[in-house]
């Protein structure tokens, strides 16, 4: 017997100790935004929470360990998100990275990440260079960019015979772009634009673009500001009466965020498009009422796309059982997408497809709430919706 138990004893110090789910390091995911740009009504807080409710709902791994969201804020300073996303990745141990709502922040965090073999979950940024010519392995892009957006409005009104279209634009970077990629959009979908009318940016008064459009005859106006350029667009568009039944209004970049601060009232008929509407269905009013509770405000497009994309992302990590990027990547572009309700698939240059809708501003009447917004056109397959990867310049692409 006691020959017996010093063996055993031997045999039991020689064998390695089970590692338990306390002694294992968290999955940790950073949501670095920025409340102060073009993520002003739907970065900060609100993202982390689509990020946490994200994280509570898969629950641990299977290995017991954690899932850990970090959050921190660049304000306008891409040279700070580089900072934070290196620090990050360095002394955290961070697996990826999601939200980055302004251009140049995505673009230099991603390419940090392409370095030292992170992931990025681009929820935020509208920039389409990142599935382009700054596109990385180990990054998708979740966001609707630009050139989604502008194919969507342009090919969901050419087919209400919409030919013609007056341009109003504010004199940023960002709405420049939206310019440039909806110009091409119209152009490709037969139609032309007429006019366009630039402006410095922060009018006091949005009277004299307003008027210019009114008067050039177009059947269609886009708006491309965003933010309070195109709040303020909106409110002189109804104040000047550009809202009229031969004539549509289009906000190419529009969020349900702002269009609740205008008001059903005001912005009443404007079109826009998106690939998520909190009460579409089932999944999506069901996630809707929960982030409700937590944040006082209905989800947006960046919101849903941020819980999406790290439940995708986790999956593919537990379905590879490693976190390493290339790998976890290959199984994201391999594994079918779901997004509440939507289905759809990423390419290799880390475009996420799914199918896009035209919406229109509802009649405060037919309105169940004050953020029940939007009321379906017409559905435009991701075929039509984005651009073909062999004009992105992605090297990744076929």
């Amino acid at each position: 017997m006691r020959r017996r138990s010093v063996l055993a004893t031997i045999a039991a110090a020689s064998l390695p100790r089970r590692t338990r789910a306390e002694d294992l390091p968290p999955l940790r995911i950073g949501v670095l935004g920025d409340p102060t740009g073009i993520g002003a009504s739907s970065s900060g807080a609100p993202m982390v929470m689509a990020a946490q409710m994200a994280a509570a709902d898969f629950g641990p791994l299977p290995d017991g360990r954690a899932i850990e969201i970090l959050s921190a804020e660049f304000r306008l300073k891409p040279d700070d998100a580089l900072a934070i996303a290196r620090h990050w990745f360095d002394a955290l141990s961070v697996s990826a990275i999601t939200d980055l709502p302004t251009a140049a922040a995505a673009v230099a965090v991603q390419d940090l990440a392409r370095r030292v073999g992170r992931i990025v979950l681009n929820t935020g940024s509208i920039n389409p260079a990142l599935s382009g010519r700054s596109c990385a392995t180990v990054a998708t892009e979740w966001a609707d960019d630009t050139i989604t957006l502008g194919n969507t409005l342009a090919r969901g009104l050419a087919a209400d015979g919409v030919k013609t279209w007056y341009l109003i634009v504010p004199d940023t970077a960002i709405s420049l772009a939206i310019q440039h990629d909806a110009t091409q959009a119209i152009v490709a979908a037969g139609g032309r634009v007429v006019g366009i009318s630039q402006h410095p940016a922060g009018l006091a008064s949005f009277a004299a673009p307003v008027t210019e459009a009114a008067q050039s005859g177009a059947q269609a106006v886009g708006l491309c500001g965003i933010g309070d350029d195109l709040a303020g667009t909106i409110r002189q568009a109804r104040a000047g009466g550009l809202f009229t039944t031969t004539r549509r209004l289009a906000a190419f970049a529009a969020s349900i965020g702002e269009i609740h601060a205008i008001g059903l009232a005001t912005a009443q008929d404007l079109l826009l498009a998106g690939s998520f509407y909190w009460n579409e269905n089932e999944p999506s009013r069901s996630f809707a009422n929960r982030f409700t509770r937590a944040t006082g405000r209905m989800p947006g497009k960046s919101h849903a796309a941020t819980y999406a994309a790290i439940l995708h992302y986790i999956r593919c990590v537990v379905s590879m059982d490693s976190l390493d990027a290339d790998k976890v990547s290959q199984e994201m572009r391999r594994a079918p997408v779901y997004v509440f309700g939507r289905t759809g698939r990423i390419r290799l240059d880390g475009r996420v497809l799914l199918d896009m809708t035209l919406y229109r501003v509802r009649d405060p009447a037919a309105a169940t709430n004050d953020w029940d917004c939007y009321e379906q056109v017409r559905t435009i397959p991701a075929t039509e919706a984005y651009r073909p990867p062999a004009q992105g310049g992605c090297s990744a692409a076929p």
